[in-house]
């Protein structure tokens, strides 16, 4: 009897333990995209530093013969990287975007001489203005995009390596690489488990999983459910978990008339906490009418995720849409969880 009542204890106790959600205990990266085109929604003064511990600026615009276009972030990239660095902040450059990019990128790799221009010029740019790391963000895929196929381009896939390849080799070791990734076999196939010898981290974008498609459920595009098959998608294909960090989108869809047939709208975080407000609604709801949305209470939930299951960190798209009320942010309730002031010293 003691002996059974040993082994009871026993369980009970490991059960207990797998069951004990993780506590945070070095620095995880929690990065921001700030964009370039909602930047005067958020001015510089406005920014809530102590809640993150990088700034990615979007975009600079690849050019298919090797140049970068930069005029809009040029605008802003001065004044943020003073303040950042001031903050013992880091400041990512972001280069590409989702509307057609893929197809410069695609040109660049593919010829060794505007490989080499390219590479140098982020190189040029990275040193002028005293940046901490360089974001590619290739998301336009041709046979995606052009012939409508999910999958894997072996050609097209490629260049991505050696695009990220060429950059890691041009640029100072001090400088951090990173890439973004979209999980799923319409797109995740894409990203080739070698691109991460080059990268420091991979940018998993866990949403966008609903739309204005035939096929898409009605229901929120980042959902819990969702987030960890879009982990498990990579960590499968053999992509380290100490690699990845994890976004979570400060925007919600409404699907137009409950239908995933018509064009969808999206809401900033910020907007729907105001339609709450008005009605008088429960901001972790997670849905108002035909508009489904990320949640504080869903933002902790992953975040604790990302601690239990040991992955990099977290990322915020976009900081703008976010609010800057503590009991309705998005990045508040993730830094609940995973906390930059681990990193305060780096």
């Amino acid at each position: 009897m003691k002996f059974i009542l040993l082994i009871l204890t026993l369980s009970a106790g490991l059960l207990l333990t797998a069951c004990t959600d993780a506590k945070q205990t070095r620095c995880m990266p929690v990065v921001v995209a700030y964009p370039t085109w909602s930047a005067n929604q958020l001015p510089l003064e406005s920014i809530p530093w102590h809640k993150f511990t990088h700034i990615t600026l979007t975009f600079a615009l690849p050019n298919a013969y090797g140049s970068l276009q930069t005029t809009d972030v040029d605008k802003i990239i001065g004044p943020i990287v003073k303040a950042a660095h001031e903050k013992n902040k880091k400041v990512f450059i972001s280069i590409g975007g989702a509307v057609g990019y893929g197809d410069a990128f695609q040109k660049i790799a593919a010829d060794k001489e505007r490989l080499k221009l390219f590479t140098q010029n982020v190189k040029a740019y990275v040193a002028a203005n005293h940046i901490d790391g360089v974001d590619i963000d290739w998301e336009y895929w041709t046979k995606q995009a052009a012939h409508k196929q999910g999958g894997n381009d072996p050609v097209e896939s490629r260049l991505l390596v050696e695009l990220l390849a060429a950059l890691r080799a041009e640029l100072p070791k001090d400088i951090t690489l990173t890439t973004d990734i979209f999980a799923g076999y319409w797109y995740g196939e894409q990203y080739l488990p070698e691109i991460q010898e080059h990268v420091d981290y991979l940018a998993l974008m866990a949403y966008d999983f609903t739309g204005a498609w035939e096929s898409s459920p009605v229901k929120h595009h980042a959902d819990y459910s969702t987030f960890k098959n879009s982990i498990d998608f990579f960590v499968d294909r053999g992509f380290k978990k100490e690699k990845l960090l994890v976004g979570f989108p400060a925007y919600g869809i409404e699907f137009i008339g409950g239908k995933n047939t018509q064009i969808n709208k999206d809401y900033a975080h910020k907007q729907i906490v105001e339609k709450i407000k008005q009605q008088q609604g429960n901001i972790n709801s997670g849905k108002i009418g035909n508009l489904y949305f990320e949640t504080p209470e869903l933002v902790k939930k992953k975040a604790q995720y990302i601690l239990n299951q040991q992955l990099a960190g977290t990322f915020l798209f976009e900081l703008t849409q976010d609010t800057l009320d503590n009991d309705t942010s998005l990045l508040s309730a993730s830094n609940q969880v995973i906390s930059p002031n681990f990193c305060a010293t780096q």
